[in-house]
């Protein structure tokens, strides 16, 4: 259930991101927000809505994290170094790369748990490694230009 809702979260960003003008709106004022402030794009208004979705998103996230696992307020920097870990090895910048590089930190851990359980981390750890030398870009780089 939760790998269904994710793609769907990261399918429904994607069409937001890409084909609407409040996307258009985000990439301007992430880019450059005075540019996009002289062409009549309320940088107040972008962000307050870029909290509010990150918030949703993070919401929806939290909810499936509680139904599967034990958290607590101090578990964010351990969560955090897997988020990071995962938006590199798909590639900045890419929605559909942080998806699978969460998929290959995950599958990783499964095995290395497999093995021996107090292997789950560094397999997570070794597999982000091996594909950073690999292609140190990620797998789904976003191009620039």
């Amino acid at each position: 259930m939760s790998l269904i809702a994710a793609v769907l979260v990261v399918l429904l960003l994607n069409q937001l991101f890409y084909r609407t003008s409040l996307g258009r709106a985000f990439r301007a004022t992430s880019d450059d927000s005075e540019t996009a402030q002289l062409m009549g794009i309320d940088n107040n208004r972008i962000y307050a809505i870029a909290m509010g979705l990150a918030m949703a998103v993070c919401a929806i996230a939290a909810f499936f994290l509680g139904a599967r696992a034990t958290f607590d307020p101090t578990i964010g920097p351990a969560r955090l170094i897997y988020a990071f870990e995962a938006v590199i090895i798909g590639g900045l910048g890419s929605l559909w790369g942080t998806l699978a590089g969460g998929m290959v930190v995950g599958i990783a851990q499964t095995i290395g748990a497999r093995i021996n359980p107090e292997w789950q981390i560094l397999a997570g750890h070794l597999a982000f490694l091996v594909v950073l030398v690999v292609r140190p870009r990620g797998f789904f780089p976003r191009t620039l230009g």
